[in-house]
């Protein structure tokens, strides 16, 4: 998707960076995003699919990424069903938000970072409770790599008669989570669950990951969970004063870059996107 507003109005580039109009800053500072689980090795630089510049865009609000409908109707249908096989399996019972209603943040004294955790373990009274179990994250994956078309800057499946995706590389994605048989938390997911797990001040965490058949992505209803398709991944921050560093170097990333509206400098990574966005803006 272009940029959601107006460039040499309510942005431009100067110096090598964006710089937000005075008066959008001034209008709109107040509704700028917080930093996220999602956001937050974006923004350290530790991302390999978003970098710093397009996470600061998109908190800023003059660009909205858009993910493939099928991808996220799929998760959206798959990830209630991997939180009732983990409650099962664990014997726990954890909460589950509603982000319109909780306004996608439930760490509202906190004006730097926020989001929503998968799960909290909670009594049967509905009080969170961690000495019952860890904070859960999910995660659902492909195990093949797909095939994508670009419209309009936006990934979107190619899928076949029967709205299957086709399969581009066999059992990629599967692969890919895995070193010496032993699964791999990528770094941004790993991020994502330790800002939350710092911000309620735990560290019990435990990722499930269940992998999805691409029949699946025409049928998400039919997905089952069970030991096959579906992994419980133990998870510690395991040097704190570490993170606690990467939380400070967040926070002043924030302050110097959200609160002022000027970005960071543009790699030519960025250079490329803007360019893009750009082009198809003019379109």
């Amino acid at each position: 998707m272009p940029f959601t507003k107006k460039p040499n109005f309510d942005f431009k580039i100067e110096n090598n960076k964006i710089v937000l109009g005075k008066d959008y800053l001034f209008k709109n500072k107040k509704y700028f995003k917080k930093i996220t689980g999602s956001r937050l090795a974006s923004i350290l630089g530790l991302n390999s699919f978003t970098t710093p510049v397009k996470a600061w865009a998109i908190m800023t609000n003059i660009f909205k990424d858009e993910m493939d409908p099928t991808l996220l109707e799929t998760g959206i249908i798959i990830e209630p069903k991997i939180k009732k096989y983990v409650e099962k399996k664990l014997n726990i019972h954890y909460l589950t938000y509603n982000p319109i209603k909780v306004k996608f943040d439930i760490f509202n004294d906190n004006d730097i970072f926020g989001g929503i955790p998968d799960g909290e373990p909670i009594e049967l009274t509905g009080k969170i409770n961690y000495d019952l179990g860890p904070m859960l994250e999910i995660k659902t994956s492909s195990y093949d790599a797909f095939v994508f078309k670009n419209e309009k800057n936006v990934l979107k499946l190619i899928k076949d008669s029967n709205n299957i995706p086709l399969v581009k590389v066999k059992n990629k994605k599967y692969e890919s989570w895995f070193n010496e048989n032993k699964i791999n938390i990528p770094t941004e997911y790993a991020y994502q669950l330790g800002l939350y797990m710092f911000l309620r001040k735990i560290n019990n965490g435990l990722f499930a990951v269940s992998f999805i058949e691409k029949q699946y992505y025409a049928n998400p209803n039919a997905f089952i969970p069970n030991e096959k398709n579906t992994y419980l991944i133990n998870f510690k921050i395991n040097n704190i004063d570490s993170f606690s560093k990467k939380i400070d170097q967040a926070r002043e990333w924030y302050q110097k870059y959200i609160l002022t509206g000027i970005s960071p400098e543009l790699t030519p990574e960025d250079m490329k996107w803007i360019k893009n966005e750009l082009d198809s803006y003019e379109k």
